[in-house]
């Protein structure tokens, strides 16, 4: 019972925090209101964790009325795993933003600000906890909401008409996702997952161009709500606060959001026998991902901007993840997981690292590093460790991906293409490292030396917790790497044993 209180405590928490925001108009108050219950949201995640890798899924169906739906919860490993990951990433980057936050906005809007960050965090615990579609939906518009309400302060034109682009999109998005719930509802006369995954293979006996035209559709709903990679790559380079926290919320949040999504609906919706036996669709996959992998590798190669390199880092690392799915394997999997470590943490680090650059210098190009590494040694350090985590040194992150899916790769078939993907993705990884390299010992001869700006003391701790914060969890998996391995090992047999 103590668990499922805990849970429940998880989900409203922010949804209560946020309404406190508003509620209370003492200067500062809400940064502090949003990061202690972003704090306490992620250690009372933590408390549970342990029951949740004994028993694998913890949820709570009521059958009492209609009503009872909105108390209806399952979280599982997929979900605790991805909940984890996300609330941690919304405190490193409320932390990275905190100083500009104050300066940009006045004390109403940063009201406002931080009441809409909370009620976003309230929709992605609802989204790794709903157990039925109804719920799912309604989490999905909240979630949509907060996102717009966030766009509508930014007092920027051409961030206002990127925000009526996405609105439009992501109507289109809600249609088609309305329509599919609808018609799953339709047919199986359900919206809870667990019961009409159940009654699956029943029905795909006799509806299966039903159950086709389905998936595609809630296929292409997912990906313009969740991957619309292209909106973004023209406001990349701004200083603007409200564009660099949108790049961060697009590539980092909304991106693991889809790729959680594209889990639970492949493993515990359609089942992977339905995906990869009937309709047979891994090669479409792997082909997908060897295309991503192989565009991001020669963008890669190309870039000097280290915003762009964090971005096509991790388009490259989501194509290896299709490719983990296409594999269906243990390995591939543990593989996957990896990836999304990567994903997460070593990108998010180099891109709020690229948006000091720019702030600084108005650029975030690896040339100006030479000009931080004396007079912010502490600052520069973190980007420093990270090149080890770059080029796949032994024990780092993407070492263990790679061991992985190379091994899940050894095949006569489309999976050999692959290996080729990797050899390639190791190639330009190790040169990006050795480009960094070169740019933190390079010296300025015949230039004009420019001067970094002076930073307050508030300002300046806030971006040496950030950076420090990441860096430390990141090699924190180095010395934790049997653990993280055996904790791959649990996601990977938990998606495998648990599909239909």
């Amino acid at each position: 019972m103590g668990t499922v209180s805990n849970i429940y405590l998880l989900i409203f928490l922010p949804l209560i925090s946020s309404l406190l925001c508003q509620a209370i108009s003492r200067k500062n108050i809400s940064f502090w209101i949003a990061l202690v219950s972003s704090v306490v949201l992620f250690f009372l995640a933590l408390k549970i964790f342990p029951d949740v890798l004994i028993y694998e899924k913890i949820s709570n169906d009521f059958q009492l009325s209609p009503l009872s739906i909105a108390l209806e919860f399952r979280l599982d490993l997929l979900g605790m795993v991805f909940l984890l990951l996300l609330v941690f990433l919304k405190i490193v980057i409320l932390f990275f933003y905190r100083t500009d936050i104050e300066k940009f906005l006045e004390e109403k809007n940063n009201r406002i600000f931080y009441s809409v960050f909370l009620l976003h965090l309230f929709s992605l615990v609802g989204i790794f906890t709903t157990n039925n579609l109804l719920n799912l939906f309604v989490f999905f518009e909240i979630y949509a909401f907060s996102f717009f309400a966030t766009l509508s302060i930014s007092r920027d034109a051409e961030l206002l008409k990127l925000a009526f682009r996405y609105f439009c999109l992501n109507a289109t998005s809600s249609l088609l996702m309305l329509f599919c719930f609808f018609a799953i509802y339709l047919t199986f006369g359900e919206i809870n997952f667990d019961k009409i995954a159940d009654s699956l293979p029943i029905i795909a006996q006799s509806h299966l161009w039903f159950l086709v035209m389905i998936f595609t559709f809630l296929g292409i709903a997912i990906i313009i709500k969740f991957f619309p990679f292209w909106l973004y790559f023209e406001k990349l380079k701004s200083s603007n606060l409200i564009a660099n926290f949108l790049a961060i919320e697009s590539i980092f949040i909304k991106t693991n959001v889809g790729i959680f999504l594209t889990l639970k609906f492949i493993y515990f919706f359609f089942g992977n026998h339905l995906l990869f036996v009937n309709f047979k669709f891994a090669p479409i996959l792997i082909f997908l991902s060897i295309s991503l992998i192989f565009y991001s590798a020669f963008k890669l190669y190309q870039q000097k901007h280290l915003k762009l390199i964090a971005t096509y880092f991790c388009l490259n690392n989501l194509g290896f993840i299709f490719a983990a799915i296409a594999l269906q394997t243990t390995e591939s999997l543990q593989a996957l997981f990896f990836y999304l470590l990567n994903f997460s943490l070593v990108n998010l680090l180099i891109f709020i690292f690229a948006t000091f650059l720019k702030r600084n210098f108005g650029t975030s190009s690896i040339s100006k590093l030479s000009l931080i590494r004396q007079n912010h040694f502490l600052l520069v350090l973190p980007l420093k460790l990270l090149i080890f985590f770059i080029a796949a040194f032994p024990l780092t992150i993407m070492f263990f991906a790679n061991w992985y899916l190379a091994y899940a790769s050894f095949s006569l078939g489309l999976e050999a293409f692959l290996l080729v993907a990797l050899l390639l993705s190791n190639f330009v990884h190790a040169s990006l490292a050795m480009k960094l390299l070169t740019a933190f010992f390079a010296k300025n001869h015949g230039e004009k030396t420019q001067k970094m700006p002076a930073m307050t003391m508030k300002k300046y701790q806030f971006y040496l917790l950030s950076f420090w914060f990441l860096i430390a969890t990141i090699c924190g998996t180095v010395l934790l790497s049997g653990l993280v391995n055996d904790l791959s090992l649990k996601f990977a047999s938990y998606l495998l044993s648990n599909t239909i």
